[in-house]
């Protein structure tokens, strides 16, 4: 008979809940439940650079040159300062048929430039070649001015007299992704066939 009874009173106790337990349905972290952004399932306010996003996306880390902006996207803090440098051209080998230089040298190439927001043009070193390099020469501006001023260039081949143009005026409107790459490579004009320009924030 107390065999009997035991065994009911376990049945009956193992047919329940552990009221110990835990039973709430676990929560996705998504747009629904989410203004910032989602990292291992946790919301997260979305607005740090190790942890930048909105709506309920997935959090990304902002790279060393860049910030969590006010929009929740990583980017360039519009107040850092960058420098614009040419880096290397390429130069066709005559002047419309004619050579550059009287006595058929290379050209003597350099780069006049104004960033946005300068009062005044900056040069790069006069190279000697068809394909000149630089290291050193360029203008500076905020990231705010790069980003929606356009920087303006021409470049030139060095004569005693009377400087010839291998371009015209031109103007490039810098972009995000030119300064998360740090450099950009335009396209043929006039003499010059590209030209590599870098941006590199400065400390």
């Amino acid at each position: 008979m107390l065999a009997v009874v035991a065994g009911m009173f376990l049945a009956g106790c193992g047919g329940g809940d552990d009221p110990g337990e835990d039973n709430t349905p676990s929560v996705t972290c998504s747009a629904a439940n989410c203004t910032g952004c989602c990292f291992n399932n946790t919301c997260q306010t979305g607005n740090t650079a190790s942890a930048c996003g909105k709506a309920g996306a997935a959090c990304m880390a902002c790279n060393a040159a860049q910030v969590c902006k006010t929009d929740q996207t990583c980017g360039a803090d519009p107040a850092g300062v960058w420098l614009v440098q040419p880096t290397s051209a390429q130069i066709t080998p005559n002047n419309n048929g004619s050579a550059w230089d009287a006595d058929g040298s290379a050209p003597d190439v350099f780069v006049e430039m104004l960033c946005p927001g300068a009062t005044a043009s900056t040069v790069t070193p006069e190279v000697q070649s068809y394909t000149p390099a630089w290291t050193t020469g360029g203008c500076t501006a905020t990231a705010g001015r790069l980003l929606t001023e356009p920087w303006a260039f021409r470049v030139w081949d060095s004569d005693v007299s009377v400087n010839d143009t291998i371009t015209a005026v031109l103007l490039y409107q810098f972009k995000e992704q030119d300064l998360a790459t740090g450099r950009v490579t335009l396209q043929s004009s006039g003499g010059m066939l590209s030209i590599t320009v870098g941006v590199r924030k400065q400390p």
